[in-house]
């Protein structure tokens, strides 16, 4: 016999079928919020160890600036300023002229210099003339000799003197020789060392020439003076014409001769004094040595400037990058490595460069007063290592002036 079911039997099945099916509805949500943040959570330890990876080779710094070839551009000669021919951060192509000194006294002396080549030439001329008369007549006037014999007695004293004289002189002359050259030979070192201007040097090597002439004048003059002995003294020693004839002809060649070559001696000086003319004229117009930019003008029309003193700052194209790292990020780096730079005045632009060469001290050790630890009162501090990066394939038209700041990172792996 069948036993039938009453409605309160099945009304009390159907919340337990919903309830299983509401349990797995709120579990699916759960399991994809896991399944997300396991995602999420393995991308950030992916790409954290990625930036890790790649950036664990370099090494950076915002302590680094532009810096250039700065020229401070002198008159090599004193004077007062008659034309500035620049205005300030002005561009200017090696050569330009950017200033002249009044050179009215620099053209007298020069004209004056000139004037006393043409003289000297002139005389010079003129003993080489003599040097020939005196040739010939020699010849003819041996026998002239012996009637002059009283008067050639007294020139042998007269001569002695000079000669003591001129030996003097060239003494005299030899110590000043002794001097320029080796003002010379210390001035070129200078010269090498970068520590004297081209301008003071050549002034020295123009003062060696003239103390050079001047010698050898002196050994002319006293050459001369030593055949004039000769010559009297032969006078008064020959007995006859015939030994005054075979002996006086060689000393009054030798003695004309000697005239001529003083002479020529003095003609080299002068040639040396209107080429130091030459020189401080020319030292009168102050030329750019380079290309650049003239900037911080410190001169106008009407001052008075002094020799070695600056007229202007030229600021030349050659550029690169000075960086300051700290001595523990140095160890790996050396010259050719690749380096990326942002300069602060251009942002969005970013540079290239390579490692040139790192700075043969730290940057203390070139301050006006190094640190000195000796004293027993000591405080470590991370010293900086100036590392000059030079700079490639620069954009056309990019503004970039020494002083600007950079940010700065080189790849350690090269």
């Amino acid at each position: 016999m069948s036993t039938a079911t009453s409605p309160s039997d099945v009304v009390p099945q159907a919340p337990a079928v919903q309830g299983s099916a509401a349990a797995g509805a709120s579990a699916k949500p759960k399991s994809k919020g896991r399944a997300l943040l396991f995602v999420l959570l393995f991308v950030a330890v992916l790409g954290g160890g990625g930036y890790g990876w790649t950036h664990r080779t370099l090494e950076s710094t915002d302590n680094a600036q532009v810096d250039g070839e700065v020229i401070a551009v002198p008159a090599r000669t004193g004077g007062t300023i008659a034309q500035v021919l620049f205005t300030e951060n002005q561009a200017v192509k090696a050569g330009d002229t950017l200033a002249v000194l009044d050179d009215e006294s620099a053209k007298a002396k020069l004209a004056q210099a000139e004037a006393n080549v043409e003289a000297a030439e002139a005389a010079a001329e003129a003993a080489e003339a003599d040097a020939r008369v005196a040739e010939i007549n020699a010849l003819g006037n041996k026998s002239v000799a012996e009637a002059s014999l009283q008067t050639a007695q007294g020139g042998v004293v007269s001569a002695a003197d000079q000669r003591k004289e001129a030996e003097a002189s060239v003494k005299s002359a030899e110590t000043a020789f002794k001097q320029a050259e080796a003002d010379l030979n210390r001035n070129r070192k200078l010269l090498e060392q970068g520590a004297l201007p081209q301008a003071s040097f050549e002034k020295e090597e123009t003062s060696f020439a003239v103390a050079q002439a001047n010698l050898e004048a002196a050994k002319a003059r006293l050459a001369t003076l030593r055949a004039n002995i000769a010559v009297a003294q032969s006078r008064t020693t020959e007995a006859s014409a015939k030994l005054k004839q075979s002996s006086n002809v060689d000393a009054l060649v030798a003695q004309a001769h000697a005239r001529a070559k003083t002479a020529r001696a003095q003609v080299a000086i002068a040639k040396a004094t209107r080429d130091l003319a030459k020189l401080e004229l020319s030292y009168t117009r102050i030329v750019a040595p380079a290309d650049g930019v003239a900037s911080k003008k410190t001169i106008a029309v009407g001052q008075q400037v002094a020799a070695g003193q600056a007229i202007v700052q030229l600021v030349t194209p050659l550029l690169w990058v000075t960086a300051n790292f700290k001595e523990t990020q140095v160890a790996k780096m050396h010259a050719g490595q690749p380096a990326r730079m942002v300069v602060d005045a251009l942002p969005g632009v970013t540079l290239h460069g390579e490692l040139e060469s790192l700075s043969g001290a730290t940057g203390s050790r070139f301050t006006l007063l190094p640190p000195d630890n000796a004293s027993g009162n000591y405080t470590k501090v991370v010293q900086r290592v100036p590392v000059r990066v030079k700079l490639r394939d620069v954009p056309q038209g990019l503004v970039l002036r020494p002083g600007m700041s950079v940010e700065l990172s080189i790849d350690t792996r090269g």
